[in-house]
């Protein structure tokens, strides 16, 4: 049987109780069992008949497949690895974009549907900032902050995740269907633990906000009213060993009160990427090599460099010079002290070398 169509049949037998399926995945391999052994761990509302004729689902796996989705099992090499570390991981979970996307080091942003004007900016200004210093912004795909961090982090060019409290055959809200199309094709990707045909029902929520607490190093809170999803996933944050962040506000928004009792229940504070960095000093140089986090933004060829190393093909891409002249120019900035070549390419220095 394929491997794809007994991942859809799994998931579509236990959804919502991805988590159970998690539990059985980590003693039964999907590529060495059958779905109808793991019929025994199906809970009373879960659907038997799609573990003994998986084979009803190939038209549904056709269907979503051509539109680019694709299902990974807990113990697949490509199944991440963070998310995997929790005691409720999903057992399956549908993929449309690059599956890669979900090993990159990732911050969680959420916040009110409602969001303020300033929590609309904050939100989105947040995530390009975090999204051109290499993270992966993840989020809901709902409305308010949401949707901001993720257009935020598509304005850098960066890339970002949504995790979906719904079915892979619909995108919730409906108005975010172009916002969905624009992360796919940025290099992005959508996730959801849910069978095809399960709608954004309020249940399903909690469970999108632990996977996108459990993708995460660290969840960002922008605005969140004192009773909230948001400090649901904050919570989650927390008893998964994640950093937990919120952004101050105005005393006088009740959209600011949730993110202060974080911040008195010990969450870490966030007025700007510096309170990111003492938190996660193994990505100190990304972010302080990133051009984009500059208030000075560096010309010509550094004008294309990004954190970590660039190798020439993409120096080349970005940079639009022919191979030979880019050599050149590498060479010149070598000499001043601009870069360093390394294993696989060149890395920019900060500044020139006293």
């Amino acid at each position: 049987m394929d491997s794809q169509l007994k991942r859809l049949a799994l998931a579509a037998a236990f959804s919502p109780a991805s988590a159970r399926l998690g539990r059985a995945l980590r003693e039964r391999s999907p590529d060495r069992h059958r779905p109808l052994d793991y019929l025994k761990h199906l809970p009373p509302a879960g659907d038997a008949r799609l573990l003994r004729e998986p084979e009803t689902l190939a038209p549904v796996l056709d269907s979503l497949a051509a539109h680019g989705w694709r299902w990974l099992a807990l113990g697949d090499a490509d199944y991440p690895s963070l998310l995997a570390d929790l005691d409720d991981a999903p057992g399956v979970l549908a993929v449309r974009g690059d599956p890669a996307v979900l090993a990159t080091p990732q911050l969680a942003m959420v916040g009110a549907r409602s969001a303020s004007a300033d929590g609309l900016d904050n939100a989105h200004r947040f995530a390009r900032a975090f999204a051109s210093a290499g993270f992966t912004v993840t989020s809901g795909l709902a409305l308010g902050v949401d949707g901001a961090a993720h257009q935020g982090a598509l304005a850098a060019d960066g890339r970002t995740v949504a995790v979906l409290g719904c079915g892979p055959d619909r995108v919730y809200p409906a108005r975010h269907a172009a916002l969905a199309e624009r992360i796919v094709e940025g290099g992005g990707a959508l996730v959801t633990e849910f069978g095809p045909g399960a709608g954004p029902l309020g249940p399903h929520f909690p469970m999108r906000n632990r996977v996108i607490s459990g993708l995460s190093l660290a969840t960002v809170v922008v605005e969140a009213a004192l009773r909230s999803g948001s400090l649901i996933t904050a919570r989650t944050a927390a008893e998964q060993g994640r950093e937990v962040f919120a952004v101050p506000g105005s005393l006088h928004n009740p959209l600011s009160k949730g993110c202060h009792r974080l911040l008195r229940d010990g969450a870490n504070w966030l007025e700007s990427v510096d309170d990111v960095l003492a938190a996660f000093g193994d990505f100190r140089r990304t972010v302080e090599h990133s051009p984009a986090l500059n208030a000075t933004r560096p010309t010509g060829l550094l004008g294309h460099f990004t954190g970590g190393v660039n190798d020439l093909d993409s120096l080349c891409r970005r940079s639009g010079l022919p191979m030979a002249e880019l050599a050149d120019q590498l060479a010149e900035l070598e000499l001043e002290g601009r870069v360093r070549r390394v294993a696989g390419g060149y890395t920019a220095r900060s500044a020139p070398p006293e």
